[in-house]
């Protein structure tokens, strides 16, 4: 088997006597999580965990998509997006767990750059490591323009 690669990340999680805590690695500051606020405990000041998966997908897409872009030649200008996703009982298993995520990612490239851009698509979703890693239908509604 050839050799392969292999990523390794680590975060320390400091429990502070409630139902939150600290999140830390290091040489970055330190994420205050918690419950969602519609939740026991939930503080809105603090990233829920659910919070945290949304924006990790996101900003892994983001990533994704910005590699290949860089690698492609293609001049990204602006890029967002907004990410919602749905916590229910799984049909198979009866847990909850995310069974939607939205994701809908806004690009601007240069002009006579849209085609390019959109063929960057399919890889920058295959290529995120998060929605990898789940099993959620993701759905993502790309909206390139020139600029």
């Amino acid at each position: 088997m050839p050799n392969q690669k292999s990523f390794q990340y680590d975060v320390g999680v400091t429990w502070d006597g409630r139902r939150a805590s600290s999140l830390s690695t290091a040489g970055r500051p330190t994420i205050l999580s918690g419950p969602p606020a519609d939740f026991p405990m939930g503080d809105e000041d603090r990233w829920s965990p659910e919070h945290l998966f949304l924006g990790s997908l996101a900003s892994c897409t983001m990533i994704s998509f910005l590699a290949h872009a860089e690698h492609k030649g293609l001049e990204v200008l602006e890029y967002s997006s907004e990410i919602g996703g749905t916590v229910m009982r799984r049909v198979e298993d009866g847990r909850y767990a995310f069974v939607h995520v939205h994701q809908r990612p806004r690009v601007v490239v240069a002009a006579g750059q849209a085609a390019k851009a959109t063929e960057l698509i399919g890889k920058a979703e295959r290529d995120c490591f998060i929605s990898a890693s789940t099993t959620a239908e993701v759905q993502n509604d790309w909206d390139i323009t020139e600029q």
